[in-house]
């Protein structure tokens, strides 16, 4: 029986790769986050506690926190080893940069996004190692499509997501003699609360209505549409499963052909 840790596992791509996760014989999945309503609807909905399913509700850059609380599950993850790790919490926003500190986001948007994921892999680095050596353990991380072009508006979402790639590659070298693969997904418009949001700050900015931006969004994409959280959690299960053994150190895109690395 192995255990599956998801950041960021309330809603979107989180909660998809939740449930995705959960469908495998034996499954044990740790869902954290900051908002635990959510979290909660997310485990019930995948078996809830006594399917073996737990809830950490915290700040995934706070090290103090994470850290205590992989260690009040420490009992569990003896018995039921963890196997993968899915480092998915971010959040989106602009961060227009402005001489009052109240208008900047850069902090907070470095810090959750980059930091957490930085965090996540460290405080799971040793039960990671700690799983059973004859299997592949994974790390796959969320970074974005914006870590592979700019756009206005989001210096600090762009600089967050790209710095992920160059954590990735890092760790995956550190890893990979142990058998810890690690590797990042680059997302583009993905239908999820951040996305809607994102959205709706473009429609407001241009003076249109949010779907006739959607409408004009998706058709500068070549497969006209945007990607499914269901279509993510499956590549994402794909890449923490035991057939999965010599990808690490990439970036897999998936943006219905929006970029094309």
């Amino acid at each position: 029986m192995d255990t599956y840790l998801i950041t960021g596992a309330g809603t979107g791509i989180g909660a998809a790769v939740a449930r995705n996760l959960a469908r495998r014989p034996g499954a044990r999945v740790l869902l954290v986050g900051r908002r635990r309503e959510p979290l909660e609807a997310v485990c019930a909905e995948i078996g809830g506690e006594a399917a073996g399913h737990a809830i950490l509700s915290g700040d995934v850059a706070d090290r103090a926190w994470f850290a205590g609380a992989l260690a009040g599950a420490e009992a569990r993850l003896d018995a039921h080893p963890l196997i993968g790790v899915f480092a998915n919490a971010g959040i989106g926003g602009s961060n227009d940069f402005h001489l009052g500190p109240e208008a900047d986001r850069w902090d907070e948007i470095l810090r959750v996004n980059l930091t957490g994921t930085y965090v996540t892999a460290k405080v799971c680095e040793p039960y990671l190692l700690h799983a059973p050596s004859d299997r592949p353990r994974h790390l796959v991380m969320t970074s974005s499509i914006l870590a592979r072009f700019g756009a206005e508006g989001m210096t600090a979402y762009a600089a967050a997501k790209t710095g992920m790639l160059g954590l990735m590659r890092c760790l995956a070298l550190e890893w990979g003699p142990s058998g810890v693969l690690v590797n990042a997904i680059c997302p583009g418009w993905v239908e999820t609360e951040m996305a809607v949001s994102r959205l709706q700050d473009i429609a407001h900015a241009d003076g249109i209505p949010l779907a006739d931006c959607i409408t004009r969004e998706s058709s500068h994409v070549p497969t006209r549409h945007f990607a499914a959280p269901d279509e993510v959690a499956h590549l994402v299960s794909y890449l923490i499963s035991d057939t999965q053994r010599s990808i690490t150190g990439a970036t897999l895109d998936i943006n219905n052909g929006a970029h094309m690395a």
